[in-house]
């Protein structure tokens, strides 16, 4: 398959009156202040969109090179992997915890959260991870679950949460651009730990579920605008808990290093209705910052999206052991976001 045709699907969800960009920040400790960037999910996922991002600032990442190439399931195996993937993404009928909830025409209006882990602390967490014999993914979503359960839910109920995964390797292209992800549909109940998760993730990527993902996800060039459009309507808030996108760890090439030295880069997925909850982590050069937005049918309040981050943060560090006194989220209106934000998908 030569593109992810997912890119249609964001299309009919931005007629729908979903925003459909994804949202990135570059912060440069000399000027003190975050310069925000937006890019449309119909043109790049988020490696393709910051890679042009970092080529704005003068940062030429390179394409990556991969050593090997998994080997491609056959037939029957991808039709395993994609009855995986269908039956780990059955919707759910969540018992909604709606906080200060507005109107869906009330997304641009909502608040995006953010806060910049200082590099101590990001090495803190990350080796927090290794000694738990986990990967950075599954400890920060293990406490995004916690804390997500605990504001937007009224009783105990089985969530599913979106992860998009990079796909590139296992299809052996190297592009940067366009859309090349494959996202995992895992399910938590109860008080699932990092370990479980781990555990969880490793098993389903073992059964290939990736390719299931990818056959799923390119399933959408066979549909109507109308046909996605029911679908979206049917699976409303019972489609996924929320989404969360690691963009994993980011470092400049050394001709390049100085151009964003001592900076953040932060990034979040589109925020809609059937992925009320958006969060992200990204690491540039061993700093991670993490985003979270919250869609206005769930809450319209900022203060519930500043208050989420600083309850994911202060779990993160409890966990690992860093004093909390230095959690500091910070938040910006979301049409003051889009007024200030350059466009890098014209």
């Amino acid at each position: 398959m030569a593109t992810d045709w997912s890119g249609r699907k964001y299309r009919v969800l931005k007629s729908l009156g979903e925003n459909i960009d994804m949202v990135f920040g570059v912060y440069q400790p000399a000027s003190e202040q975050m310069q925000w960037f937006l890019h449309s999910h119909e043109v790049d996922d988020g490696g393709g969109a910051i890679v042009k991002i970092l080529a704005s600032l003068g940062i030429s990442m390179p394409p990556k090179a991969h050593k090997s190439i998994p080997p491609k399931p056959g037939f029957l195996g991808r039709l395993a992997a994609l009855t995986l993937h269908l039956r780990n993404s059955q919707p759910v009928n969540y018992p909604w915890r709606r906080r200060n909830a507005g109107q869906a025409s009330e997304q641009a209006g909502h608040t995006f959260a953010y806060f910049l882990a200082p590099l101590d602390h990001s090495d803190q967490l990350r080796a927090c991870a290794r000694a738990q014999g986990v990967g950075e993914t599954s400890l920060f979503l293990a406490s995004l679950d916690k804390v997500c359960r605990e504001r937007f839910l009224q009783a105990d109920s089985e969530r599913v949460w979106m992860m998009p995964h990079d796909f590139r390797r296992s299809l052996g292209i190297q592009t940067q651009s366009g859309n090349w992800t494959a996202p995992v549909s895992l399910r938590l109940q109860g008080e699932p730990s990092m370990q479980d998760i781990y555990g969880q993730l490793k098993g389903l990527y073992g059964k290939g579920i990736l390719w299931g993902s990818w056959l799923y996800t390119n399933f959408a060039r066979w549909l109507s605008d109308d046909m996605i459009r029911r679908a979206y309507n049917r699976l409303r808030h019972r489609a996924w808990f929320g989404v969360y996108a690691n963009m994993s760890a980011w470092q400049a090439p050394g001709a390049d290093a100085h151009k964003l030295s001592g900076g953040w880069v932060i990034s979040a997925p589109p925020l809609s209705a059937v992925c009320p909850i958006t969060a992200g982590s990204f690491t540039w050069e061993g700093r991670t910052g993490f985003t979270m937005q919250l869609h206005p049918t769930l809450s319209a309040s900022p203060q519930d999206s500043v208050d989420l981050v600083h309850a994911w943060m202060t779990d993160l560090y409890r966990i690992a052991g860093i004093a909390p006194a230095d959690i500091h989220p910070q938040c910006i209106a979301m049409r003051d976001l889009q007024q200030q934000a350059h466009r890098v998908d014209a």
